[in-house]
């Protein structure tokens, strides 16, 4: 079976998407299947290259006006606030026009044209269309003879406004299927007119690799007496990093040998579409260390390689993710594969990982007393904090694994593709 998938980034760019595909296409590769991805073309960045055996193709081949690049970051920014219910203007989407949607379009429209060459070229059975940022290409590609796939990796609630959520459904509907992270999130798509059957609900997941050597608390200089508080998530206000901070003073009282460690993960927003949202709130971060006094208890790494992460996962004592609204969270999952404990905000996909009581804590967003408080009772607890570990690692092993999220796609492919008359694949893995 061949299958491209079509991204706005793509490995080395990390994020959850990015490595969801790696995974999926290694795995693929692995048992004779063949994955290809497209996605956004960084500057100087070739348009064709093999990554870990992965077949990649980058947009566009020539570089793209910067007003539609601006544009388009625009437009899908507003999405993104929009469905994290950070704006709720309908004016915007009435007007779309003056917030970037025709150059949203014009992007869109130039991954259509690589997907068409592509399959020219590879002949692929099945197109499989990640998120919001290239939402558009069911309706654009509907000459394209192949079943359609999309999958929405933000949150999708009825606190949205309605207009919007239908505006996105409308663009659902042009898929053969569409995967949402959550029932809740299908319960939403449901309620607002997707059809029942062209939904799937399918957990991401993730995979980890224990480090060789751990050097991670030597680089960044903390002892090995002093606990460490992970967060790991991109440079956002929505991932509150803020909260954590201001929870720190509270910890360090309790505590006082503690290092809170940020990592950042290179998205390709902050990284290629350069958003300034995200420079100016990096900025204000590390302002509020300054004006707390948190110097020395605060690390911030910036963007490190996939092997220092898991060394910095294997080093910490308790994983936090304190999101003001989240769609799924896997640096939880990751966290829990390493058997630490978590602690989240009760919101979007962290609500399905974090067992109350059994693997961590789920909190109020925004509610820095609660946060500091769930912190102080894990790190100052060792038995406590072990035995949270030790479910979380069972948790992540049988909901979360690679194993299980290779399977779940592979069986949605396989029934996509007999749906349509097309051909019956082999989803065994062994």
């Amino acid at each position: 079976m061949k299958i491209c998938a079509v991204s706005q980034s793509f490995f080395p760019y990390t994020g959850g998407v990015s490595y969801y595909l790696l995974w999926l296409g290694c795995w693929c590769n692995k048992i004779g299947h063949k994955l290809y991805v497209i996605h956004l073309r960084p500057k100087d960045s070739p348009v064709e290259e093999e990554i870990k055996g992965i077949k990649v193709y980058r947009v566009p081949k020539n570089d793209l006006n910067p007003r539609v690049i601006e544009g388009y970051t625009r437009f899908k920014e507003l999405i993104l606030k929009v469905f994290h219910c950070v704006e709720a203007s309908e004016e915007k989407l009435i007007n779309k026009h003056l917030y970037g949607f025709n150059e949203y379009l014009i992007v869109n429209t130039e991954f259509a044209k690589m997907v068409k060459e592509v399959y020219e070229k590879e002949n692929f059975d099945l197109l499989h269309v990640h998120d919001f940022q290239v939402l558009p290409l069911g309706s654009m590609l509907r000459d394209l003879k192949v079943p359609k796939i999309f999958t929405w990796h933000i949150p999708f609630t009825s606190k949205v406004p309605k207009v919007w959520i239908d505006f996105i459904i409308n663009y659902m509907k042009e898929y053969d299927n569409v995967v949402l992270s959550t029932k809740s999130y299908v319960a939403t798509a449901l309620h607002h007119g997707m059809p029942w059957n062209k939904i799937s609900c399918i957990a991401p997941f993730v995979t980890v690799e224990k480090p060789e050597i751990n050097e991670f608390r030597k680089k960044y200089g903390i002892n090995h007496d002093e606990k460490i508080i992970l967060c790991v998530a991109r440079i956002d206000s929505l991932k509150g990093q803020d909260k954590l901070i201001k929870a720190l003073p509270n910890i360090i009282k309790a505590i006082p040998k503690v290092k809170c460690v940020f990592i950042g993960n290179g998205s390709m927003t902050k990284e290629v579409l350069k958003a300034s949202e995200k420079r100016i709130y990096d900025q204000n971060l590390k302002q509020l260390v300054k004006e707390l006094q948190l110097q020395d208890k605060v690390i911030f790494t910036g963007s490190i390689s996939r092997d220092e992460l898991m060394q910095a996962y294997e080093a910490c004592d308790v994983v936090v993710l304190p999101s003001i609204m989240e769609g799924f969270g896997l640096t939880i999952a990751e966290g829990m594969a390493f058997g630490k404990p978590v602690i989240g905000s009760a919101t979007g996909g962290i609500m399905m990982q974090i067992w109350p009581g059994v693997n961590g804590y789920l909190l109020k967003p925004n509610d820095v007393e609660q946060l500091s408080q769930a912190i102080i009772t894990i790190l100052s607890n060792d038995e406590l904090r072990k035995s949270l570990g030790v479910k979380a690692r069972e948790i992540y092993e049988k909901q979360y694994s690679l194993e299980r999220g290779v399977r779940d796609n592979l069986d949605l492919y396989e029934r996509v593709l007999a749906l349509n008359s097309r051909i019956k694949v082999a989803t065994t893995i062994s």
